[in-house]
C-alpha cells in the first residue's frame, strides 16, 4: 500500500510523484522550525446512512506550540475569551500538506528578497497557518505578473511607518496591492460551533496601510481567510454591515475580499464597478486543488455553554454595500451528515497532538466530549 503523502499528492496533483518530490526539497530548504512528515496523521470519517463511504479522511500534520488545542485551559464560563483557543483542527494546531505545499510553491516562485519575510513567519509555529494563507491568496488572480513584497505606500508621520503593504502584482493589466489577514478564530462560526456572529474585531487592522485616496489607476483590496462564509438572512447580517463600515471608515480601501477555507470568494465593495472588475479578474480554484472538507474538532459541552449566550442583534446598515460571490454568485451549497461525526480522545501524543477515537453513531460514553465539524 502506498504511504499516506503519496496518495494524498497523486489525489491532488496531476503528477503527484513530482509533486511531492518538489514538496520536500521545499521542506528542505525552507527549515521549518518544526518537522511536517514526522508529524502526519489521519482522521477518518467512518461510513454511515447518508455517506455510506463517510467523508474522505483528513490528512494533516500536527503543531505543537500555536495558540489551540483542546489541552488548553478549560474556560471558566461562556464568556471567557478563552473559548476561541480550546479547538484542534485545520489552521489552528492541524495543517493540509497540500496548502502547504500551493504555498511553498508560492513562496519559492518570488525574488530572493521578496522571499524573506514570508520564509521567516513560516517557519514559526505560531505564524505559520496564517503566512500559508497568505501564500494562497496569490493563486487566486487571472494574468498575474510582477508578484513581489507590496512595500510603503503610506508616508511616515513623525517617523513612525503605517507599515508595508503585504503583496503587489498587475492582474489583467490592473495593479493591486494586497493586504492579507486569517482570522482562526472564526471556526467558533462554522455551523454547530456555537460561536457568535462576526465582531468589528474581524475587521480590524485593515486599511491603514493604505493612502487616504482611492487612485485611478491601482486597487487597494484587503483579503481575509476564514472559517464561515457571511450570514444572509435577517438574524445575522453582521458580517456585511461591519464590512461597510470598514470600507466608509476607510476611503483609500477599494474592496475587500472574503473566503472561508474551502469556500467561494465574497468580492465586497462600495463601487460596483470595482466589484465588476474584481470579480473578473479572480481565479476560483478547481475542484481537486484541496482536499473537499477540512475538519474542526470542539468540546460539545464548551458549545453548550456558548450557545447559551449566544444573542445575535441585527446590525445597522446603510444600504451601500456591493457584493458578488465568485465563482458563480452563489453561496456553497450546505451538506450534513445524517449524525455528527464525535471521537473520544483516549490518549496523546508527547507534544500533545490528539490520538481521536471515532464514537458510533447513538453511543454516548461519558469520555466523548469532543465532537466534530466537517
Amino acid at each position: 500500500m502506498k504511504p499516506v503523502l503519496e496518495i494524498l499528492f497523486d489525489r491532488h496533483y496531476p503528477d503527484g510523484s513530482g509533486a511531492l518530490k518538489r514538496f520536500r526539497e521545499h521542506l528542505a530548504k525552507a527549515r521549518l522550525d518544526f518537522d511536517v512528515e514526522a508529524n502526519i496523521n489521519v482522521l477518518d470519517s467512518p461510513p454511515q446512512a447518508s455517506f455510506p463511504r463517510g467523508l474522505p479522511s483528513f490528512v494533516h500534520y500536527y503543531i505543537y506550540g500555536t495558540r489551540f488545542g483542546t489541552v488548553k485551559k478549560i474556560p471558566v464560563d461562556g464568556d471567557d475569551s478563552s473559548h476561541a483557543f480550546t479547538s484542534d483542527g485545520i489552521g489552528l494546531n492541524m495543517g493540509c500538506p497540500i496548502r502547504l505545499s500551493r504555498a511553498l510553491d508560492v513562496l519559492f516562485s518570488l525574488k530572493p528578497d521578496d522571499q524573506k519575510e514570508p520564509l521567516a513567519q513560516i517557519r514559526a509555529r505560531k505564524n505559520h497557518f496564517a503566512c500559508v494563507e497568505e501564500l494562497l491568496w496569490l493563486t487566486l488572480w487571472k494574468q498575474q505578473t510582477q508578484v513581489g513584497r507590496g512595500g510603503e505606500l503610506v508616508p511616515q508621520v513623525n517617523g513612525n511607518k503605517a507599515g508595508d503593504v503585504d503583496w503587489f502584482f498587475i492582474s489583467g493589466g490592473t495593479p493591486i496591492y494586497l493586504e492579507v489577514k486569517f482570522r482562526p478564530t472564526d471556526w467558533m462560526r462554522t455551523p454547530d460551533c456555537g460561536g457568535e456572529a462576526v465582531d468589528e474585531g474581524f475587521f480590524s487592522e485593515i486599511g491603514h496601510k493604505f493612502p487616504s485616496e482611492k487612485s485611478a489607476f491601482r486597487r487597494c483590496v484587503a483579503a481575509i481567510t476564514g472559517f464561515a462564509e457571511p450570514g444572509h438572512d435577517d438574524a445575522d447580517n453582521s458580517f456585511f454591515a461591519l464590512c461597510e463600515k470598514k470600507l466608509l471608515l476607510t476611503p483609500g480601501l477599494d474592496a475587500i475580499v472574503y473566503r472561508s477555507l474551502l469556500g467561494p470568494i465574497y468580492v465586497c465593495s462600495l463601487d460596483k464597478d470595482v466589484v465588476a472588475q474584481l470579480f473578473g479578474l479572480i481565479r476560483y480554484p478547481e475542484f481537486r486543488e484541496y482536499p473537499p472538507c477540512y475538519p474542526i474538532l470542539f468540546n460539545r459541552e464548551l458549545r453548550k455553554d456558548r450557545a447559551a449566550i449566544t444573542k445575535r442583534t441585527r446590525l445597522r446598515e446603510q444600504g451601500r454595500i456591493i457584493f458578488a460571490i465568485v465563482p458563480d454568485n452563489k453561496p456553497s451549497p450546505s451538506f450534513r451528515p445524517q449524525y455528527p461525526y464525535r471521537c473520544s480522545i483516549p490518549k496523546r501524543g508527547h507534544k500533545g497532538d490528539p490520538h481521536n477515537q471515532s464514537i458510533p453513531p447513538f453511543l454516548n460514553p461519558s469520555s466523548a466530549k469532543n465532537g466534530s465539524d466537517r
